[in-house]
Formats: structure tokens, sequence, C-alpha cells
């Protein structure tokens, strides 16, 4: 056994369903709700120490002792009812939401509004309304509602006095705890309603399979009935008239269509009640293929055969599936040849309506198929992630080392000739870097002004390394101007309108042109398109010479999870996404093709402006010489430290450099005022660049910090500003903009 399948046993047997006497069957809405309490209990066990430690060092260094011993009396509790298999679920529900409201109350008080204590407390009426419904969830709402008066009151009157408290903090606490209530609130009730709908519905569905075993024994007492009244079928007539009577009487209970017919004339003797309302009437003494059929002649799939043998005796039962012409419904039948009341042998079959069911189980497997897509999906964007800050850091090395090198060869060819070919490749490597990154990451969607040119661009780069050689990509860019949208919801419409036109000319090849150009659209266009917007407007044309796309498909292909390919090739989401991002923008797009001769996809877009060049790459000049500041240098990879040391120095700075986050710390604290300036990296063990920045800022508040990452899914500029350093840089970073971004944060 592999690591992998270790792992998984020992979640399975973590996780097991059996254990406590109190759980009940996987059907009842105790057993889930037994089972919820199991996952929280345990997973807090595993990882609450992963808080637990934090809360427990931070609790010590402030000198909170109530919060330490709280905080451990709560783990170990947690760790104890975890695998205890004698407490209760109200017991452990309890004490759980208890601990939730103490520690949110508690951290409140002791920490203030902008602590985790209304974290806490805001998931105090939500665990309250998952955990015991809508009543006591209720009750958890008076109870928050209550602390939040209570809590403002004593900030008036103030009997709470905490530190570092914004300005005008009362009446900013009455916004606050309005707008924690009204979310608390809506959030709460609506898992409530939720769980209450789901209970609904499990008791629905336990109905209805009570309801199937009652018809199942039904059908198997008619059945027993059956083969009992045959048995006596030589008794008075006026016994087989009162036995078909009640033969009669139980089909005609059976929510199932049930019909016998002549095997041989194929004329309906007999059709239950259920059946007669499903096809309209009684059609006894008509012919079966006439009646359920809708056919002029007896069927070429009559399964009258399969019911007997070759000497016209019973074979015994026959189940098949099909769909009916007349219903439009699938059926699941049940056939058998009986001996009928005339002593003749008939066929009799009962037909269960399975078109629903089918349905579901359909949509099931659709459904898993596309959670694989998009688990696989993710895992390629995190591995992504991961290869773009590794790689980033390789080339920040050998960016720097090359400039440094080119610095000191200068003026010395053929060495200056080749390291500046090490640079472009290194270039080339990084805007590489960036595309993967662009088409993988999922970013929140922030729209600005794009210049659409650009992302073509960027996306043809990229599709010349992933589609065949024998796809000729034209581009035809006229226009320069810029639409309100994510950059990188406009990446995915090219790409996954130009890896469609790809899949439509494979494997013959032909020719993709992708074109822009600034239009003007009269107003009766613009009404029929559905846009707002007065202009101007820019169109995006994605055009291929493929099999074009029949006319009867082209309304349908927008639709989710609608497609044309083969099992394997595409889930039918690419186009409906492409749809949905381009009325997100405002904008509107339309379809000619005609088959055999290719496709053009027309975005429409509202044009903001005109963009303006992007200025170049500042050079270095002797404005960002340095004057011998000093400057520590922080960076878990000895290359990076040691290249960012030698490019600022070449700048006359004194650089300090470490390659542990702790060792910079503690250089920091024995000689703060020595260093003007630190340069540090986002991702580094034991204190990240964020967590070094925020204590050297506990020393010197205005120290002047330059943040730096290869990449990171938790930082970007926006993030960094907002904890207060205004200086970011991605790796790798050259010379000149080092050396500037330096010179500029020295100078703030």
């Amino acid at each position: 056994m592999n690591l992998r399948e270790a792992f998984r046993e020992s979640m399975r047997v973590l996780y097991n369903e059996s254990g406590r006497t109190e759980q009940t069957t996987g059907d009842s809405v105790a057993y889930w709700r037994d089972r919820i309490i199991d996952v929280i209990y345990r997973t807090v066990a595993l990882l609450g120490g992963i808080a637990y430690l934090p809360s427990v060092y931070l609790s010590v260094i402030e000198e909170i002792w109530w919060l330490a011993i709280f905080n451990t009396a709560g783990y170990a509790w947690f760790v104890w009812a975890a695998f205890s298999k004698r407490i209760t679920f109200v017991l452990r529900a309890a004490c759980l939401i208890a601990f939730i409201y103490i520690l949110g109350l508690a951290l409140l008080i002791q920490l203030g509004p902008f602590a985790a204590g209304p974290i806490w407390l805001f998931t105090f009426p939500v665990m309250t309304s998952l955990l015991f419904g809508l009543g006591p969830a209720v009750g958890a709402l008076a109870l928050n509602a209550t602390t939040v008066v209570m809590f403002g009151v004593a900030l008036m009157a103030e009997w709470v006095t905490l530190q570092s408290l914004p300005y005008n903090m009362v009446n900013k606490w009455w916004v606050i705890g309005a707008n924690f209530l009204l979310l608390d609130t809506v959030v709460t009730l609506s898992i409530a309603v939720l769980l209450r709908g789901l209970k609904s519905l499990l008791k629905q569905q336990q109905a209805t399979r009570r309801s199937l075993e009652e018809k199942h024994h039904e059908l198997q007492s008619a059945n027993e009935n059956l083969r009992q009244e045959f048995a006596e079928r030589r008794r008075a007539e006026a016994e087989i008239k009162r036995s078909h009577e009640i033969l009669v009487t139980v089909l005609d209970s059976i929510d199932a269509d049930v019909f016998v017919a002549d095997i041989e004339t194929h004329e309906v003797l007999l059709m239950n009640r259920h059946m007669q309302e499903s096809y309209g009437g009684d059609y006894t003494g008509k012919k079966c293929w006439e009646a359920f059929q809708g056919r002029l002649r007896p069927c070429e799939t009559c399964q009258s055969a399969a019911i007997v043998d070759a000497s016209g005796e019973a074979t015994g039962l026959y189940v098949w599936e099909g769909e009916n012409p007349v219903t439009g419904r699938r059926y699941l039948h049940f056939d058998r040849a009986i001996d009928w009341i005339d002593e003749r042998l008939v066929r009799l079959q009962i037909a269960m309506d399975i078109t629903d069911l089918t349905r579901i189980q359909e949509e099931k497997l659709e459904l898993e198929t596309q959670l694989r897509q998009a688990q696989k999906m993710e895992a390629i964007g995190t591995l992504a992630g991961g290869i773009a800050h590794d790689f980033n850091n390789i080339l920040a090395a050998i960016l720097g080392f090359a400039e440094i090198a080119m610095e000191d060869y200068r003026g010395q060819p053929p060495i200056n000739g080749y390291l500046g070919e090490i640079l472009k490749a290194a270039h080339r490597a990084k805007e590489l870097t960036q595309q993967i990154l662009t088409f993988s990451r999922q970013a929140a969607v922030a729209p600005k002004p794009v210049r659409i040119s650009s992302i073509v661009r960027d996306a043809v780069k990229l599709l010349r390394a992933s589609i065949p050689t024998t796809i000729t990509i034209h581009e035809e860019l006229h226009s320069h101007a810029t639409v309100m949208a994510d950059p990188t919801q406009l990446h995915q419409v090219v790409m996954n309108l130009a890896t469609n036109a790809a899949h439509a000319m494979d494997p013959g090849g032909g020719s993709l042109t992708i074109s822009l150009e600034d239009v003007e659209l009269e107003e009766h266009r613009k009404k029929a398109a559905g846009l707002i917007a007065d202009g101007p407007f820019l169109q995006l044309t994605v055009r291929d010479t493929g099999n074009g796309i029949e006319e009867a498909l082209l309304d349908r292909i927008f639709d989710p999870y609608f497609t044309t390919k083969g099992k394997g090739k595409g889930t039918g989401m690419g186009l409906s996404v492409v749809h949905g991002i381009v009325k997100s923008c405002g904008g509107h797009i339309q379809v000619d093709s005609t088959p055999g001769q290719g496709t053009d996809f027309n975005i429409i877009f509202p044009a903001k402006k005109i963009a303006e060049i992007e200025p170049a790459e500042r050079v270095a000049n002797d404005a960002t010489t340095g004057n011998r500041e000093t400057i520590l240098v922080v960076d878990d990879e000895p290359q990076i430290a040691h290249v960012l040391k030698l490019m600022l120095e070449s700048f006359d700075y004194h650089v300090i450099a470490h390659t542990r986050s702790r060792d910079a710390l503690q250089a920091f604290e024995e000689g703060p005022h020595q260093f003007d300036l630190v340069i540090t990296d986002m991702t580094m063990p034991e204190l990240t660049g964020e967590e070094l920045a925020m204590a050297l800022r506990q020393i010197v508040p205005d120290i002047p910090i330059i943040l730096c990452t290869g990449f990171n899914e938790h930082i970007n500029e926006e993030r960094a500003r907002q904890i207060g350093i205004p200086y970011f840089i991605y790796k790798p970073v050259g010379r000149s903009v080092l050396a500037d971004v330096v010179k500029r944060a020295l100078e703030t």
C-alpha cells in the first residue's frame, strides 16, 4: 500500500459513518445531523492546532491568560469529544455553539470589533440553524442582536476601553452592527429554510419509498393471486369470474401500465385503469401494435417471441426497456406468458414509467463529468501557480546575473552579445510564464479599461504553441480602443473561440483570422442587438474555414452542456461561458456560418476610449544611483538574495542580505535605524514577507518596504497597498526597474 492509499484508508476509518449508537439510517435527518457534528469535531481535532497554537502563542505574548486557558480547554474538549462514543449529539452540539458564542463575545470585549470576535459571533446563529433548526436559530440571532446592542451601550458608557479605536467608533459600531446583524440574519435564515426544505424533501422521498414498497408488495400479491387463480381455472365458472374481478381490481390499483394481449393475434384483452389514462382510452379488442405503438402493421421488434419457446410453452419473465412513440415516455417492461381464462396462452405486460428516473441518472452522470472537469481545471490552475513561482525565481537569478555580467563586459563582443541573447530568451520565458498564469488562474472579476488588441496578441502567442501547424493564424488588428472588462475573462473569450475554430478545422487545417475594428451602429441595429451604450463600438471577429455549423444547431450552441464534439473532446460549456462574459460586458455576440465554408463569431463591445501607448521600461541612469544608503534584502533563495545584492551594490547602495526571515528580523531589531529600506520576498518559511513587513513596521513605522514575489495567489498590488506597502514588484525584475523602484521608495 503506497502513501496515498494509506492516507485515504486513514481518512475513511477516521470519518467512518459507524461507531455512534445514536446514528440511524442514511435517509434520516438525524443521521446527517450527527454526521455533520462528527465532521466538525473531528476536523477541528485534526486541524484545530493550526488555529490553536498561534492563538495560544499570541495570548501568552499579550498576557491574555484567560484566552489561552479557554482555548486550551476548548481544544481539549474537541479532541476528546471527537472520538468518544458516549457523548450525545445534543451535548456536543450545545457545547460547540456555546464555545463559539463565548469565544466570540470574549474576543469582541477583549480585542475589539476588528479582531476575530465578530466572525465567531457571526458563526454562532449559523451553526445553531444548521444543527438545531429555525427556532433555536432565531433565538441565537436575538442573542447576537442583544450582544451587539449591549456592546454599543458599553462603548457609549466607556465601560469597555480598547486601544487604537478609530475616531467616532460608537457611531461606526452601530453601522457595523446593523450590517453584521443583517448579513447574519440573511445567512442564518437561508440555511434554516434550506434545511427545512431538505427535511421536507427527505420526508417526501421516504413516503415515496414506502409507497413503492407497498405497490411492490401489492404486485407480488397480485402475481401470487394470479398463479392461484389460474391453477384453479377448471373450477366452476362463477369462481373463475370472481377471480377475474379480483385480478382487475388489483391491476387497477397499480401505478403502472398493465395489459394482456393474445400472443398470436395481438388482440388486446385487458388494460388496467392506469394504462387507459396513459393512452387516452380503453383499446380492448384492438391490435396491440395499433393501440400502443401507432403502427399500421405488427412491430418488427415484437417481444412476444421472447416469452415462449419453440414448442409454444412459457419461458418465464422477460425484462426489457424501450421508448413508446405514442406517449413519448420511456418504460421498463416485465413480460410473461400466462394461461388466460379460456386456456389460451396470452402475454401479460407490466410497464413502469422510468423517464424521470433515466433523466435524473443521466443528469447525475453529466454533473459528475462536469465536476471532474472543474476539479481538473482547478488542479491545472494550482499547478500553474506553483510552476510560475518557482520558474520566476529561476528567471530572477538568470536575468539578474546576466544584466550584471553585461555591465561588467560592456563593449566587449562577442561576450556582450551572448549575454544579450540570454536576456532575450529569459524575457521570452518571463512572458510565457505570464501567459500561462493569465490562461489558468481563477481571479476575481475586476472590470477596468482593457485594450483588446493586447489581449489578442497574448492569446495568439499561446495559441501558436497549442494548435496544429496546419492552421494558419492571421491577425488583423485595426483598433486600439478599450472596453470595460476583466482582462482574464477577455483572454478566456479569445481562447475559447479560437480553440473551437481550430477544432472545426481539424485535421485538415485551414485559416484562423482574428480581427479588431471600430464600428458605428445604426439605431435599429443597436436595438436588435440589445445594446444600451451610445457608442462608439468595437467589433472582435474570430473567423475559421472549417466545416461550419448546421442551421438547426445555431440556436443551441450557446446552451450550457450542448456540444457537437465527440466524447472527451468538449464539455459544452465553452460557448456558454463566452456568451455570459460578453453579456456581462454589455456586448452582443452573433454567429454567421455556412456548412462546408466556415464560421464567423462577431462580438460587439461598447468602446470607452483610445488607449495610450504603454510607457517603455525606464532605463537606469545616474539619477537612479544611490548615496550609500543601507538596504536590507531578504529572500529564502540564496541565488536571488545574492543577485539582488550585486545589482543594488552596482548602484552604490550598501546591502545586507539574509536568506532567513527570522535572521533578518533579528538583525533589524539589533540596529533598526541603520537601514534605510527593506526588500523582502513574499513566500518564505518561518515568516512570510507580509508577516515580516508587519513586524518591521512595529519597530520602525515609517521604514520603506518593497514586497516582491514570483507568484502568490494571496498577494497582489492591491493587497500590498491595503497592508500599507505601496511598492510591489513581480520577479524576475530587471536591473533598471529595480533601481527605479528603490529610488522612488527612498524618496518617499
